[in-house]
C-alpha cells in the first residue's frame, strides 16, 4: 500500500510536468493535465501519504516533520490549483504558500536531522531539489505582468479607440452603404462585449463606462484577470463570433482586396482555436490584453471598410 501511495504521487508529478511542458508549448490540454495533477496531489496523495507516514512512526518529532509537509504542500499545490482555475484566493494561497515549505517544512526536516544526528544522504538531496523545483514553478506560475506592462496596453487601446473614433466619424459622414453600416454595427457590438468583459472582471468597472459610451482603460479594476470562456459567451463574444462570419462571407463575395483579407485574418488569429479541442487565443489574455486585442479588432474592421470605399 506504501509503495502504490508513492507510485501514485509520481504519477502525479509526472502529470504536472507533462502539463507545464504543454503549457509553455501551447498545446491543447496544458489546463486539464495540471488541474488534474494538482487536485490529485493536493487532495489524493498528501492526504493519505501522511496518513501512513503517521502510523508507521511513534516518533514526535518526525511527526511533526510529516505534519510541516502536509501543510506546506497542501498550501502550495491548493494555490497553483486556484490560480490555474482563476478561483478567489489564489493570490493569498499563492503568497503563503510559496515560503512556506521553505520556513515550515524545511527548518523541521533539518532540525530533525540535526537532532537525531544522520548523516546527509540521498533522500536529504532528493527533498532539497524537488523542493527547489517547486519553489521555481510555484513562482512562475504567481509571477503576473508588471504594472507598466499593463499601462502600455492601456495607453495603446487608448490611442487606438481615438483612432477609430475618426475612422467612424470618417464613414458615417460619407455614403452610407449597406456594407459600412454592418461595419459600423460590428464595432458597437465589440465595444459592447468589451464594457460587458470589463464589468464581468470587476463589477466596479462599470463606473468607467461614460454616457457618451466612451471607455476609460487606464482607470479600470482587474487588469491582469483572465476570463473564461464562458464568461466572454456571457459577454457576447459567440454572437460576435457568428456576425464576424457573415461579415468574412460578405467580404468574400467582393473583388478580392488582399489588404482587406490580411487584416481580417489578423483577426482571425486570436478568434478562432489554433486546435480543435482548444479555446480561443483572446480567452487567454488578461483583461487589459484582451481589450487591446479587441480594440484593435475594431480598427482592423474600420480600415477594411476604408479600404473598400476609397481605394
Amino acid at each position: 500500500m506504501k509503495k502504490s501511495i508513492y507510485i501514485f504521487g509520481m504519477v502525479c508529478l509526472s502529470i504536472i510536468l507533462m502539463g507545464t511542458i504543454f503549457k509553455a508549448s501551447h498545446l491543447p490540454g496544458a489546463s486539464i493535465l495540471i488541474t488534474i495533477g494538482l487536485s490529485s496531489i493536493a487532495f489524493l496523495f498528501l492526504p493519505f501519504a501522511l496518513g501512513l507516514l503517521l502510523k508507521a512512526s511513534d516518533d514526535k518529532s518526525l511527526k511533526f516533520v510529516y505534519y510541516a509537509a502536509f501543510i506546506s504542500f497542501s498550501v502550495d499545490f491548493t494555490g497553483m490549483l486556484f490560480k490555474i482555475l482563476h478561483w478567489p484566493g489564489a493570490e493569498w494561497l499563492m503568497v503563503i504558500g510559496i515560503p512556506l515549505p521553505f520556513v515550515l517544512f524545511l527548518p523541521a526536516y533539518i532540525s530533525y536531522h540535526n537532532k537525531r544526528k544522520l548523516k546527509t544522504d540521498m533522500s536529504f538531496f532528493g527533498i532539497i531539489l524537488f523542493m527547489i523545483y517547486l519553489g521555481v514553478f510555484s513562482t512562475l506560475l504567481a509571477l503576473n505582468a508588471s504594472y507598466t506592462v499593463f499601462k502600455s496596453y492601456a495607453h495603446s487601446a487608448s490611442s487606438i479607440s481615438e483612432t477609430n473614433s475618426f475612422l467612424s466619424y470618417d464613414l458615417k459622414q460619407g455614403e452610407k452603404t449597406r456594407s459600412s453600416a454592418s461595419s459600423l454595427q460590428l464595432v458597437k457590438q465589440i465595444e459592447t462585449l468589451k464594457q460587458q468583459l470589463a464589468i464581468s472582471a470587476n463589477t466596479e468597472n462599470s463606473q468607467f463606462i461614460y454616457p457618451d459610451g466612451s471607455f476609460s482603460y487606464e482607470t479600470i479594476y482587474s487588469k491582469d484577470k483572465v476570463l473564461n470562456l464562458e464568461q466572454y459567451n456571457l459577454a457576447g463574444l459567440n454572437d460576435l463570433n457568428k456576425e464576424l462570419v457573415i461579415y468574412y462571407n460578405t467580404l468574400n463575395k467582393l473583388k478580392k482586396n488582399n489588404e482587406c483579407i490580411r487584416l481580417f485574418e489578423e483577426i482571425e488569429a486570436y478568434r478562432i482555436p489554433k486546435y480543435e479541442a482548444d479555446e480561443p487565443l483572446l480567452t487567454k489574455l488578461p483583461l487589459i490584453t484582451a481589450l487591446n486585442v479587441l480594440t484593435d479588432w475594431q480598427n482592423k474592421i474600420l480600415l477594411i471598410e476604408y479600404y473598400k470605399t476609397h481605394i
